[in-house]
């Protein structure tokens, strides 16, 4: 039997049983590539050496299409780096592993770091743990069998597959930010979720693909999580409004929010300039929300300099500190002032997490310049309240 059909007569039996998987999977074009020894995903494309494919056992062959559908779910050859191509590889294949425990032979967590508390971790913390052992101990390879025992232009085998040396260059080239495959699969997940759709995916890991979405970041909507009612008691009367019951033959009404917001802008060295302005402009923006007041602080091990307490946008404002980087003096800001409905951290990311607020009734927004640092932190940060990120002009949650 030809490897594509053993593959077509896989993927759809997926159709009743793992329809997000099903979705992903047909949405890309399969393409022979003899070039490459195993097979990838990117590009819109799925490649694969026929000589790879006829190797394997019915069972093998479901496994590594399950663990390619996966990783496209997850985004990884459209939304993650490719600059160090082996250990982009080498995390990618650890975070699959972790939820699939396939028996194909990449290694768990635990056979890499040898700590429990490394399992069922995400693709960025992965890659940077690789990083630091390429850095400490000196690790020249992730795989799970050995050295692999084949494989070349003409083809490889499952040791060839799961060892990064091997395979990961190859398998890695075609991956790249791609906006218009991304939320492709965006609509796939959307669909499953409404639809619950799920197949086989643990709820686990339905959280993590739901966590994957980027829907755009309503400035009302965020005003509105930080209070249960926005609306203040200041009515204006407005021509550029219709009255809901005469229309515009009477003046109709606008309420300003009342919502006490505190913005912390990062300070800290490693924020370009450029992004602290973008920081600003954040605080610029919610004052076309009707915002009558926002008090900023600026942060980096420490809170710099007094509170501003602003009442329109600002142009320019002078900048302090640009040390090193620590939430947990913006979390003892909120504990000492507790009038405060809502706060937004606008940060580049790393930094130690910081404890939970005593002041519950602060809600918080973590605000990240970019989605590596958004990637990193989310599963650290969300239990202190919503993360997003910046992209371009837009937030994403």
């Amino acid at each position: 039997m030809l490897a594509r059909d053993r593959m077509t007569g896989i993927v759809e039996k997926w159709f009743l049983i793992e329809p997000l998987l099903f979705a992903v999977w047909t949405a890309h074009e399969l393409v022979i590539n003899p070039r490459i020894r195993t097979i990838r995903a990117g590009r819109g494309r799925i490649e694969y050496n026929p000589l790879f494919i006829d190797a394997l056992t019915r069972h093998e062959l479901e496994d590594v299409l399950t663990f390619e559908a996966l990783r496209i779910v997850l985004k990884h050859p459209y939304t993650r780096r490719q600059d160090l191509a082996e250990w982009a590889y080498a995390a990618s294949n650890l975070t699959l592993q972790e939820y699939l425990e396939t028996a194909l032979p990449f290694p768990r967590a635990q056979d890499v770091f040898g700590d429990e508390a490394f399992d069922k971790q995400y693709y960025e913390f992965y890659y940077y743990k690789l990083l630091e052992l390429v850095q400490t101990d000196g690790l020249t390879g992730v795989d799970g069998g050995g050295a692999p025992s084949g494989g070349g232009a003409d083809g490889g085998n499952l040791a060839t597959y799961a060892d990064p040396s091997a395979s990961g260059q190859q398998n890695t080239e075609s991956w790249g930010a791609d906006e218009l495959q991304a939320e492709m699969i965006d609509d796939k997940i959307r669909t499953a979720h409404e639809t619950q759709s799920w197949g086989t995916v643990a709820g686990r890991w339905r959280e993590r693909i739901l966590a994957s979405l980027r829907p755009k970041l309503n400035y009302r909507a965020v005003l509105r999580q930080f209070r249960t009612s926005v609306l203040s008691v200041h009515r204006r009367l407005t021509r550029m409004k219709p009255n809901r019951r005469y229309g515009f033959l009477y003046m109709g009404s606008r309420y300003d929010f009342t919502t006490r917001l505190l913005v912390a802008v990062d300070v800290s060295g490693s924020m370009p300039i450029e992004d602290v302005a973008q920081g600003f402009s954040v605080v610029n923006r919610f004052f076309t929300y009707g915002v009558s007041s926002i008090d900023v602080i600026q942060f980096d091990t420490e809170i710099q300099g007094q509170p501003m307490t602003l009442k329109r946008a600002r142009r320019e404002i002078e900048v302090q500190g640009r040390g090193g980087t620590n939430f947990s003096p913006v979390i003892d800001f909120i504990d000492e002032h507790v009038g405060y409905d809502g706060l937004i951290v606008f940060t580049d990311g790393y930094a130690p997490v910081p404890r939970q607020p005593v002041n519950r009734r602060t809600r918080i927004l973590w605000l990240f310049t970019n989605e590596t640092s958004y990637n990193a932190m989310y599963p650290r940060l969300r239990q202190i309240g919503r993360v997003a990120f910046l992209k371009g002009t837009d937030a994403s949650i």
